[in-house]
């Protein structure tokens, strides 16, 4: 069984619309409604975590207000709109609403946008590329069209998945072509946006003019930028190597293969300083955690505390793309609404420690807002066992656990709107410190380390940096003479 974490690059919103909107295309307050009871109760009896993280009466809440807007005829994407909200407060990253296909053949059609790729940082939001050649990049935007940068971080941080009460990962999607799309869907699609800056290097405001661009004319943002999933990159100088780990998505049984020619290699080379890199994992395998911990643990130890799902029937499965998959799905009954599932992870038992090419010696463990599902699992696996230095920003996985995988696709029947459904619901195992690990929250570092802009301009890796750093100033303290 694996967790498979799908990244909401508000691709979503490739299909948007460009506020030609046909009568004929709005749907009826009947059909609304009726979308939204098969949505709000298909979450309710199959989501395991619905009330994890939001608590149950502000989410029925939620519910009902949104509810109460249905009282009028309204397009697809107004629909979408408005339960983007209400699908992000489940605070589930696993949990995503997505526009029909079909869009794209109709009047809804995202066909301008504005001409930048953005970093944003603690409520603002600055020019990290620029389309228009305006000369503008680095700057500090302040308003577009008139609508405040606080304006526009609040509509879409309020309508992006995340777990928990994190926001690093919101700003991941914002930096990866959210903030982009989502102002097209929540703002205006203009021919000319109006923009208002600040330059902090010349210490002056600003207001200028661009034309938006298609689509097409806006190179996509990759994510890794390296094309291996897996890969080592020794530091002889300072006896260190980095464990590079872009995706935990491989196949266990390979993925043995691989880390146990690397900590070979590693063994061999008597290194005593690893740096594993996870800032750009977006999850996969969630069984590949403890094989990677075994590599490095000191005692044996369990990954996970516990897996369950939802017991019960579903009440629309008629509605579910693959309705077969759910038809007899079982578990350990235990009598409370719940069905354990641990039998479903590897993780859910004792694993030892490897006996050949065991590591022993330093682990630091980078992160980022994109560190998510199994791999924000490995952080918080490490930081509990004692057994890394945790450097970069905080996870945006749930330090605590998720809910993930064995997903329902629900179709909703008039508006065509579809919601990915995890669950499973999985328990780190890890003991409860609200203290020094709020709940909510993804895995905080020992030392947060967070680009700036002119780190981003200048391509400067500073949280790699701090770990070589800290690295060179260990071995310098080594090696001064004792008095």
């Amino acid at each position: 069984m694996r967790i498979v974490i799908i990244i909401f690059l508000v691709l979503n919103y490739s299909c948007l619309y460009n506020n030609k909107h046909k009568e004929h295309d709005k749907i009826n307050p009947t059909g609304l409604k009726n979308d939204f009871k098969i949505l709000r109760q298909t979450l309710e009896e199959a989501h395991p975590g619905l009330y994890w993280y939001t608590d149950k009466t502000l989410m029925d809440n939620h519910f009902d207000s949104v509810y109460a807007l249905l009282d009028q005829h309204m397009t697809r994407v107004d629909f979408f709109k408005i339960l983007l909200p209400l699908v992000a407060d489940i605070k589930c990253l696993h949990t995503n609403l997505r526009l029909p296909n079909d869009l794209g053949k109709s009047a809804f059609q995202l066909t301008k946008l504005l001409p930048f790729d953005f970093f944003c940082r603690e409520e603002k939001i600055y020019i990290a590329n620029d389309y228009n050649n305006t000369g503008q990049t680095g700057a500090e935007i302040l308003s577009i069209n008139n609508n405040s940068s606080k304006k526009i971080l609040k509509a879409l941080l309020k309508s992006l998945p995340a777990d928990g009460c994190n926001e690093t990962y919101k700003y991941h999607l914002l930096n990866q072509g959210a903030l982009r799309e989502g102002y097209a869907l929540y703002f205006d699609q203009s021919d000319f946006f109006v923009i208002e800056a600040f330059d902090s290097s010349n210490m002056k405001p600003l207001m200028f003019t661009v034309k938006a661009k298609s689509p097409r004319d806006i190179p996509a943002v990759k994510n890794n930028p390296s094309q291996q999933p897996v890969y080592l990159k020794f530091q002889k100088n300072i006896n260190t190597v980095t464990l590079t780990i872009n995706t935990f998505e491989i196949n266990t049984k390979k993925f043995i293969e691989i880390i146990s020619a690397m900590f070979q290699k590693i063994k061999e080379k008597n290194i005593q300083h690893l740096i594993i890199d996870l800032r750009e994992n977006g999850g996969g395998n969630n069984d590949n955690i403890p094989e990677l911990f075994s590599f490095m643990a000191y005692k044996p130890f369990l990954h996970l505390k516990r897996a369950e799902m939802n017991a019960g029937s579903f009440t629309y499965l008629r509605h579910f793309k693959k309705p077969d998959a759910f038809k007899n799905l079982h578990g350990v009954d235990e009598h409370n609404g719940k069905y354990l599932m641990d039998y479903r992870y590897a993780g859910t038992t004792y694993k030892q420690p490897v006996k050949a090419f065991s590591y022993t010696g330093e682990v630091i463990i980078l992160t980022s807002g994109h560190t998510v599902s199994a791999a924000s699992e490995f952080a918080a696996l490490a930081r509990y066992q004692k057994r890394a230095t945790i450097i970069g920003e905080e996870t945006g996985g749930c330090y605590y656990g998720s809910t993930g995988g064995n997903y329902i696709n629900l179709m909703l029947p008039a508006s065509k709107l579809e919601i990915r459904i995890p669950t499973i619901r999985i328990f780190t195992a890890v003991k409860e410190d609200f203290a020094h690990q709020p709940k909510g929250r993804g895995t905080l570092p020992d030392y947060v380390v967070s680009p700036g802009i002119d780190d981003v301009l200048q391509n400067k890796d500073v949280q790699l940096e701090m770990a070589l750093n800290f690295i060179r100033k260990k071995n310098n303290r080594a090696n001064q003479p004792k008095k």
